[in-house]
């Protein structure tokens, strides 16, 4: 898995006699870049083309992590909330039996 975020860009050479330099349309890419935080740093990292591939399928099994991951998730917090609401519904009958006895 790799966590970040991919994204193609073209680009501009900088040879002033280069089609690129007049016509945007021309050019150099899609290149592919990773980018990522680490260390308070956004970091954006080249990556070649024989490793592209390899890149995109880590990063497709990061993004199905954190799809898996959220599910859990929020079946944990509806746990919770079960829990919590018979804990409240528990407590409420006790105060009533309580209030009952007391007569």
């Amino acid at each position: 898995m790799v966590q970040g975020s991919l994204s193609e860009l073209t680009r501009q050479c900088g040879d002033p006699a280069c089609a690129c330099a007049h016509d945007s349309a021309r050019r150099h890419g899609p290149h592919l870049y990773l980018k990522f935080n680490a260390n308070d740093k956004t970091h954006s990292v080249y990556v070649p083309p024989e490793q592209g591939e390899a890149l995109k399928s880590a990063h497709r099994a990061w993004l199905r992590f954190q799809e898996l991951g959220a599910q859990v998730s929020a079946q944990n917090r509806e746990q919770f909330l079960r829990t919590l609401r018979r804990e409240k519904e528990r407590a409420k009958a006790q105060r009533a039996k309580a209030r009952g006895q007391a007569k």
